[in-house]
Formats: structure tokens, C-alpha cells, sequence
């Protein structure tokens, strides 16, 4: 009887004995591949693996559409067993909560970290008229709505531009034209003027004949020297955009801390902060409390502004 007992415990133990993980973890990104958070995901999967920081490898899986919210919902919906990951930016997690596009904001999640984080800033085109914070303002206070913004509702191309249009006293006629290189075609194309881009964005689509006007740093980003801050021109304002890491709520936190400590030693391998540094990226790692309290922030700035659109 004894021997029975035991060998079905040991049975039903075996499913909970397997070191984690012993089988590959998925990572969605909600964007289409090749944009920039599915070339981060793909930088970290090539650096864990490579440097073997897992016992299984990472599968990279692109959910787009809804400006993230796709993709963000099959992170939250997905089970909590470690095995689903996802990679995104807080602000535009926040944004679209406050908005009303989803339901869901950081708390239906675990946060893993945060791995980096790009300057963001305005750009216009080449031979734009507005060529100056100060002509924006201008322009911007003489007519409502005489300057159109493209963006994508509910994301941080959204919010933040009506945030800096809130504190510099004016308004942005609002244009909804889609992601990054949609909010670029319109621009050139005529149809909208200004936008909101990373860093990177605004260095790489430099050649297509996107003029960066203002960045949201505290200090002149070494990679844009000439184009002044937000603070410089009297307007206090500085945000950055994170790529965090997020789980299923409920996700065993032991299974958490694998992930996040392959995660952290990844953003420590030269190759993978080279990178980064590349695409105008801060290689910094930060854990759960760090990304709270950047959140935090986002939403300080985000709410009170986005109760005003409700209105």
C-alpha cells in the first residue's frame, strides 16, 4: 500500500518537477514584424539564446492591429504559466486605458522590466514653414486647430503632442493617419504637418525628408546635437518611451525571475547594448519598480489632459 502511494506521488509530482522552462517561451509583439518593437524582441531572443540564458528558446510572434491593443489583449488573456511574454511601452498601454479603446492597463499584468528606452520628439518636414518651437507655438496661437497632428488615437503619438500643445497654450487639429511610417507618408505627402517619432525614427527618416524639430529629453540627445529640448524652450515636459516586458497576471513570480534574470544578463552583453544604442536606444535594464514609477508619471501627465478630450 505504502509502495502504491508513493509511486502515485511521485506521478503526480513529476508534471511540477521539470525545471522552468522545458518548453519554448512566446514572445508577442503587437506590431507587424520589422518595426521597432518586434527588432528589440528579436534582439533579445538572438542574445538569450546565442548566450544559452534559457533552457528553451524564445518564439517571436507578431499580433498587430489596434494600435497594440490586439496583441496586448493576447497577453493578458494568454495563460499564466510563464510561457507567454510579451514586449511593449507603457505609455502607449496607459493612453489607451485612459482613452477608452481598452479596459486594460499594467495592473492586468506582471511586469517583468524594462529593457532600455528611446528619447521621443516632434518632427516636421523638411521645408515646413515650422521650423522652430517658437513658430510652432505662433502658429499654433493664432488659429485653432491650423496645425494638423498625425497620429494614431490612443497611443503616445496622441496624448503626448496634446500635452505639449496643452502646455504651450495652443491646439493640434487632430488627423488620424496610423503608425510611424503612416504618420511619415502624411506628413510628406502634405496632408499633416508635425508628429511625434523616437529618436531613432526622426535620425532614420531623415534622408526620406523628415526635419526633427524638439525632443522631450531633459538634456540635446548626442545623436540629434542641434535639435533643442522641450525644457529649452520653456516648456516643461520630459518623457521617454520604455520597452517593458509583461506576463499574464498571475504568473508565478519564480518563473518570473528566470526571465527577468536572462533579460537583465542579455542587456549586459556588449553586441546587445551596441544595438540598442544604434536604433537611439538607452541600454538601461530597470525592474518592476522602476517601470511603475515611470508609468506613474505618464499617467500624472496623461489624465487629467485626456479628461479634458472627454469632455
Amino acid at each position: 500500500m505504502k509502495t502504491t502511494l508513493l509511486a502515485f506521488f511521485f506521478i503526480a509530482a513529476a508534471p511540477f518537477a521539470n525545471a522552468f522552462p522545458d518548453k519554448p517561451i512566446r514572445i508577442i509583439v503587437p506590431t507587424e514584424a520589422g518595426g521597432g518593437h518586434d527588432t528589440i524582441a528579436r534582439i533579445f531572443q538572438r542574445a538569450i539564446q546565442e548566450k544559452e540564458l534559457l533552457s528553451e528558446k524564445l518564439v517571436i510572434v507578431n499580433i498587430p492591429g489596434a494600435g497594440g491593443a490586439v496583441g496586448t489583449r493576447k497577453i493578458k488573456d494568454s495563460p499564466n504559466d510563464g510561457y507567454t511574454i510579451g514586449i511593449w511601452n507603457p505609455n502607449a498601454l496607459i493612453s489607451a486605458k485612459l482613452m477608452g479603446i481598452t479596459r486594460y492597463d499594467h495592473n492586468d499584468y506582471e511586469v517583468i522590466g524594462m529593457t532600455g528606452f528611446t528619447d521621443l520628439g516632434m518632427g516636421v518636414k523638411t521645408d515646413s514653414a515650422i521650423n522652430s518651437v517658437t513658430s510652432m507655438i505662433e502658429r499654433g496661437k493664432v488659429q485653432r486647430g491650423a496645425i494638423k497632428l498625425a497620429t494614431e488615437i490612443g497611443t503616445a503619438a496622441h496624448i503626448i503632442p496634446i500635452i505639449l500643445a496643452h502646455k504651450a497654450g495652443f491646439e493640434f487639429r487632430v488627423v488620424a493617419s496610423g503608425g510611424g511610417s503612416k504618420r511619415l507618408a502624411s506628413i510628406l505627402g502634405g496632408h499633416t504637418d508635425i508628429s511625434l517619432f523616437s529618436t531613432s525614427a526622426l535620425i532614420n527618416f531623415r534622408e526620406s525628408g523628415l526635419s526633427p524639430l524638439m525632443l522631450f529629453s531633459e538634456e540635446r540627445s548626442p545623436l540629434l546635437p542641434d535639435t533643442p529640448t522641450a525644457k529649452e524652450n520653456g516648456i516643461e515636459l520630459s518623457i521617454t518611451e520604455s520597452r517593458i516586458w509583461l506576463a499574464p497576471k498571475g504568473t508565478p513570480e519564480e518563473r518570473l525571475a528566470v526571465i527577468r534574470k536572462a533579460l537583465e544578463s542579455a542587456i549586459q552583453n556588449e553586441s546587445v547594448m551596441t544595438r540598442l544604442t544604434t536604433l537611439g536606444m538607452t541600454p538601461e535594464f530597470g525592474d518592476s519598480k522602476t517601470v511603475l514609477a515611470d508609468i506613474e508619471k505618464m499617467r500624472a501627465l496623461a489624465e487629467p489632459i485626456i479628461a479634458q478630450l472627454k469632455r
